[in-house]
């Protein structure tokens, strides 16, 4: 049949040899399996795509593919498909793996290859074309970097953290009032000649080897070292994940004696690169949170997981609005209208709004009109090293 209307996607996962279950335990047990497999991946689809709208249940072929048709559907604050598409497959891809292990043993179901794929849906929503599609996606994922892959990798990846070689960046933070530096964005890097130079390409690494919270720990620590040496009436926001703000280790690292006197000038924004599947579990950390006068950011607003419903849940200092909300200001009809109702909404509960990728005078200037108060951007000045923005040497 024909589907009219928005653009659907497939949410796709395929087992790379699914017949090695068959000879590790058998028919019997990979037919349960398979009962068991379905209905966890459809839960796991209902966690991935809660703001979207979903076509049918989990369906499948065959043990070993799996599959769900999805769309954008309206909201206060628009989605980019383009933005969406790695970040749906980099939190699933980690949630597949804790299945795999649930169903299967860390044993046998850490060792089982996979792939998850978001792909456009073929107009012919019928089972044969759906298959086609996946089928072709496959073929072209077939050819995606190496990089990733082997201990040297990750052997590599440790030494960077472990010998202090991640490269602290700054980005600054403009108050649009008077267009005044008020703060920094702290940014990581690794050594420019090494292949992890990119934040992407660190991250990344970090996730394929279950190393994302240790990674993020460092980073968050060498930034805020970098506070003695900038001005005391700048502030400096530090990135880090629901899982590792909800960490017994990082309580224990606000409570530093040493840390504990920088905690004024520092807003720990929480990032959207793991959904928060229920904020409720946010809110007694939350609450410590605020009662030590600490401040929380929402990173990328509008494009991931965090919506109105999360800034509600857990009344942030500031919301940022992503990179691809900003970057519709000029292109499409309506864009300043929803800004201002967002930003409106932001306000009345609290919180400052501030708009992130901000490239031009324009942006800037609707900004200011719908109410937002901060600005970052390359308008506005481009990531540099800590050591060439605050002129210190560091040991």
């Amino acid at each position: 049949m024909t589907v009219p209307g928005n653009q659907r996607f497939i949410l796709a996962v395929q087992l790379t040899q699914p017949e090695r279950f068959r000879e590790i335990f058998g028919e019997a047990i990979v037919k349960f399996a398979y009962v068991d497999m379905t209905y966890d991946i459809q839960l796991l689809s209902e966690v991935l795509l809660q703001k979207y709208q979903c076509y049918g249940s989990i369906a499948s072929s065959y043990f070993g593919r799996w599959y769900r048709v999805f769309s954008p559907k309206a909201s206060l604050m628009s989605f980019d498909m383009a933005e969406q598409i790695p970040l749906l497959q980099e939190v699933g891809t980690a949630k597949m793996h804790e299945l795999l292990i649930t169903n299967f043993g860390q044993a046998t179901g850490s060792r089982q290859n996979f792939r998850l794929l978001i792909l456009p849906a073929p107009e012919l929503l019928d089972e044969k074309s759906i298959n086609q599609a996946i089928d072709d996606a496959l073929k072209l994922a077939a050819d995606a970097s190496l990089l990733l892959h082997g201990n040297q990798t990750r052997e590599i990846l440790q030494r960077l953290i472990e010998q202090d070689q991640l490269q602290c960046y700054f980005q600054p933070i403009f108050s649009l009032a008077d267009q005044k530096i008020v703060g920094y964005e702290a940014l990581s890097r690794g050594p420019v000649d090494s292949v992890f130079y990119t934040a992407d390409a660190l991250f990344t690494a970090a996730r394929q080897f279950g190393m994302t919270q240790v990674l993020e720990f460092a980073c968050l620590k060498q930034a805020i070292n970098w506070l003695t040496d900038i001005p005391k009436h700048l502030w400096i926001s530090v990135n880090l994940g629901p899982e590792l703000f909800m960490s017994h280790e990082f309580q224990q690292y606000l409570s530093n004696p040493y840390i504990k006197p920088l905690l004024s000038r520092i807003v720990f924004e929480l990032t959207e690169h793991l959904p928060i599947e229920s904020a409720v579990k946010l809110h007694s950390v939350m609450a410590d949170f605020r009662n030590n006068g600490l401040k929380l950011s929402l990173d990328d607003t509008g494009c991931g997981f965090f919506d109105m419903t999360t800034v509600e849940e857990l009344r942030p200092a500031i919301v940022k609005l992503c990179i691809t909300v900003v970057s519709r200001i000029g292109r499409k009809d309506g864009v300043e209208r929803e800004m201002s109702e967002t930003i409106r909404a932001i306000t009345a509960l609290g919180g400052q709004t501030l708009g992130e990728g901000v490239e031009n005078a324009y942006q800037a200037e609707v900004l200011k009109r719908c109410g937002a108060t901060l600005v970052q951007g390359n308008f506005f000045g481009l990531p540099k090293p800590a050591k060439e923005l605050f002129l210190t040497e560091r040991l």
